[in-house]
C-alpha cells in the first residue's frame, strides 16, 4: 500500500500539512504516516490551551493522540492505516531516514517562512529536508493559496538532463488528478539554436505526458535569466495548482549542497511545490 509521510513539529504549518497530506491520501489510497522528531527546542501545540504546562511538560505522545482524534475523520482510506512515529535526533535525518525505511511514496512537508541570509545561500530548513529525501515531497505553508483538487500542474524544462529526469512522476500525478499539465520551457536568451533546443524538449516532453498520463498538455517558452521568478510569475498569472521542480542527487557536492532554483522556488511560491529527487 502506498504511504504519504507528514512531519510535523506541531505548529500551524504542522495543521496545513495534515489537511493537504490526509487529502493527497485520500486520492491515492493510501496510508497515512505522521512523525515527530524530538529536538532540544521547546514547542507548543497549536492546538494548546494552556501553553504554560505544555511549555512544562512536552508532553509529545498525548499531542500526538490529540492530532490523530482531530484529523482521523478526514481519512476516508477503507481499510487504510494512520499512525503516528516518534523519533529523536537531527530532524532531517531522522525525518528521511523514516520516509527511507517506511518505503514513504510522498512527503507532505509544512514549511516555515524564511527570509534569513542563510535560507538564501546554504538552503532554508525545507529546502535542506527536501534536498536529502529519498522520495518526492510536496511543501506547503500557510502564505500559499491552494485548493485541495488539484487540477492544473507546472512542469518547468531547462537544459539539463535532470530537468526532465523528474517527468514520469509529474505524468502519474497528473493521472492521478486528472489535471492539465502545462510544459514550461525555461530559456536564457532567444538565440537560434536556443529556441531550436528547447522546442525539442518542451515537444519531447508534452508528448511523454500526453500519453502516459492521458490528460490534457498545453507548452509555453519563457525567456530571462531568472527561472524561478519567471516561472512562478506565470504559475501565478495561469492560476496554477501545483508547481513541480526538482532536487539533482549526484556525487558533486556544489550541486548536492546549492541548488538555487528549487530553493528559491520553495521559499518564494505562492503556490504548492511538488520537489522530485532525480539520479545521475
Amino acid at each position: 500500500m502506498k504511504e504519504v509521510l507528514i512531519p510535523v513539529d506541531f505548529s500551524n504549518e504542522s495543521l496545513i500539512a495534515l489537511e493537504y497530506g490526509i487529502n493527497m491520501a485520500n486520492h491515492l489510497n493510501a496510508r497515512v504516516r505522521v512523525v515527530h522528531v524530538k529536538t532540544n527546542q521547546l514547542i507548543v501545540p497549536f492546538f494548546s490551551s494552556d501553553e504554560a504546562t505544555d511549555k512544562l511538560n512536552q508532553d509529545v505522545d498525548a499531542w500526538a493522540h490529540e492530532l490523530y482524534r482531530r484529523f482521523k475523520s478526514q481519512y476516508k482510506v477503507e481499510c487504510g492505516l494512520f499512525d503516528f512515529k516518534i523519533r529523536e535526533g537531527n530532524i532531517v535525518t531522522e525525518i528521511c531516514n523514516q520516509a527511507k525505511y517506511g518505503d514513504s511514496t510522498i512527503m507532505v512537508l509544512g514549511a516555515h517562512d524564511d527570509v534569513s541570509m542563510n535560507s538564501k545561500w546554504l538552503g532554508s530548513p525545507a529546502y535542506r529536508l527536501v534536498a536529502h529525501s529519498p522520495c518526492p515531497v510536496i511543501v506547503v505553508n500557510k502564505r500559499m493559496q491552494f485548493r485541495h483538487e488539484i487540477k492544473s500542474i507546472a512542469l518547468p524544462v531547462d537544459y539539463s538532463v535532470a530537468s526532465r529526469k523528474k517527468v514520469p512522476e509529474i505524468a502519474g500525478i497528473a493521472h492521478l488528478f486528472d489535471a492539465n499539465v502545462h510544459v514550461v520551457g525555461l530559456k536564457s536568451s532567444d538565440l537560434v539554436w536556443m529556441n531550436k533546443e528547447m522546442m525539442s524538449f518542451v515537444k519531447q516532453v508534452k508528448e511523454f505526458v500526453s500519453a502516459e498520463a492521458k490528460v490534457e498538455v498545453s507548452d509555453t517558452m519563457i525567456t530571462g535569466k531568472d527561472y524561478a521568478h519567471n516561472l512562478l510569475d506565470y504559475a501565478q498569472a495561469s492560476d496554477i495548482d501545483l508547481i513541480t521542480t526538482h532536487v539533482h542527487h549526484t556525487t558533486n557536492p556544489f550541486v548536492r549542497i546549492y541548488q538555487s532554483f528549487t530553493n528559491e522556488i520553495i521559499n518564494k511560491s505562492l503556490k504548492p511545490v511538488l520537489v522530485i529527487p532525480t539520479k545521475d
